[in-house]
Formats: C-alpha cells, sequence, structure tokens
C-alpha cells in the first residue's frame, strides 16, 4: 500500500508540467545532483574501475581481431601452409594417380585458395565416382574422398560389358563385380533403358530380401514383361514393377512347389509352366 506521504515524494521527484522554465530547473537540479555524486570518491573510484574494464574490453577484442587477420593473411599467402600433398580416400578401382590429375591442383597453390568446389566438380567428371568430398587437411595437404558407383547390374554397349548402378547411370566397361546379374533389353525397351534400371533396383530388392533368391539375369522385352532368371536356374515372369513385395512373397511361396517357369505378374494368382 502506498502511503499520502509516498505520493507525495514521487509528485515531487517527478515534475508533470508543461513549464519550460520548470523543466529547465528540474534539469538543472539533477546535474547538480550528479556533480554531488561524482565528487564522492568511492563513485570516482568506482567509475575508474568501470572504465578500466571498458577499457580492457576493447583492447582484448582489438587484439583479437589483429591476431584473427595477421593468421588469415598467413593462411591465404604464406608458403608453409600451401599444398604439397593430395590424399585420395575410398577409391576401390579408380587410380588415385587419375584422381589427383582430375583434381588438377597446382602444388604449391596455399591452401585457402584452393576452389574446393571446383576440384569436386572435376573429380565427379570420372564416371565411376558416385560421390566426392575435397577438404584442406593443414597444414599442407587437400584430402579428397570418394564413393564409388556400385553396379546394379551388367548391359551389353555395342560388345562392351557397361555397368549400371541403380540410379540407372551407365558409368561405362569394367570388371564386372561377382553376383552382378546381367541385363539384356528388347527394342522396344531400350530406349527406357535408365527408368528400367531405377525400377528393377526394387524388384532385386524384394527379390533378395523377401524371397532370399539371388538373380542371375534379367530380360526385360518391353517395360511391362521383367522376366528374371534365378541363381539356381528358375525363370520368373514378373510383369511389370509395382506391387513388387506382394510379388515377392507369392514368389517366395512358390518356390517351395515342384516347378521350372513361374509367373507372378499377379500376386494373388501365381502360375508355373
Amino acid at each position: 500500500m502506498t502511503s499520502d506521504d509516498d505520493r507525495t515524494d514521487e509528485q515531487q521527484s517527478t515534475p508533470v508540467t508543461d513549464d519550460p522554465d520548470r523543466r529547465l530547473d528540474a534539469v538543472t537540479v539533477r546535474e547538480s545532483d550528479a556533480r554531488v555524486r561524482h565528487s564522492d570518491p568511492a563513485v570516482r573510484a568506482r567509475l575508474r574501475r568501470r572504465r578500466r574494464r571498458t577499457n580492457r574490453i576493447y583492447v582484448g577484442l582489438g587484439v583479437a581481431l589483429v591476431v584473427m587477420l595477421v593468421g588469415y593473411i598467413a593462411l591465404y599467402f604464406l608458403p608453409v601452409f600451401a599444398v604439397r600433398e593430395v590424399k585420395v580416400n575410398g577409391p576401390q578401382t579408380i587410380p588415385s594417380d587419375l584422381v589427383i590429375e582430375r583434381a588438377a591442383v597446382v602444388p604449391g597453390t596455399p591452401l585457402l585458395q584452393v576452389d574446393t568446389h571446383s576440384v569436386a566438380r572435376r573429380v565427379a567428371g570420372i564416371p565411376r565416382v558416385d560421390q566426392v568430398t575435397v577438404k584442406r587437411d593443414y597444414p599442407s595437404a587437400l584430402r579428397i574422398e570418394l564413393v564409388e558407383r556400385t553396379a546394379l547390374v551388367v548391359v551389353d554397349v555395342d560388345g562392351a560389358a557397361h555397368l549400371v548402378d541403380a540410379a540407372g547411370v551407365d558409368f561405362g566397361p569394367g570388371e564386372v563385380p561377382p553376383g552382378t546379374p546381367t541385363l539384356t533389353v528388347g527394342e522396344e525397351a531400350r530406349s527406357s533403358l535408365p527408368s528400367i534400371v531405377r525400377e528393377l533396383a526394387g524388384v532385386f530388392e524384394e527379390v533378395r530380401g523377401t524371397a532370399r533368391q539371388e538373380i542371375a539375369s534379367v530380360h526385360v522385352e518391353t517395360p511391362a514383361s521383367i522376366e528374371l532368371t534365378l541363381g539356381d536356374g528358375r525363370v520368373v515372369e514378373w510383369g511389370a514393377a509395382g506391387r513388387d513385395h506382394e510379388k515377392a512373397v507369392a514368389l517366395e511361396m512358390v518356390l517351395t512347389q515342384p516347378g521350372q517357369t513361374w509367373n507372378v505378374s499377379n500376386p494373388a494368382l501365381p502360375t508355373s509352366r
């Protein structure tokens, strides 16, 4: 609760007036009070300590900025932080010399002057490279980390075995990894080869995972007629891609019965012949 005396004090300490002379008098009184307070030795000592702390903070910030600037200039220009080695991590079949050649980094270039994005783009131009990361490895090395493409199928292109990954990317001829199925396509399907391979990725995952069967080869006469040859020689007429999990479940069930060729294009009614 506020007493009448308190209200009187507040009214006296906070002038409410439009009179310019009274406002000027109030300002003069406040300035006088401030001079009186500053004449107190204890107040002056507190102010000096506050100024010293503020000055130390500003000096510290200035020194830190100078050190950072000098360090950046040293990293950017001094040869001690220049490229003396290019390290290549991750490749299994890509020669490291080819990666370094594609990176095209001039030895002696300061690390901060190396455009890592440009280096990554040049290395990514190698067909077998799926992902590439370029990092500065201080004090004097550049590290290139690669992830190679993994072949989903092998396709005959003009008499050469080309490797194609699950994204439908043909990354050229090379040594065929063991267990990679051979894909043949009819004329109608040849123009849609990348999209067909992308669909086969889902089919293969279900056949290998759900039905637990290995795939030796695949023939796609049209996009709607996928035919799988399993590792034991049995043939599966898959039809078009789609409802792959249901088809794999049906395949797992029918393979326990006698038969050489199975049609699971309608997973609710698989047939054999």
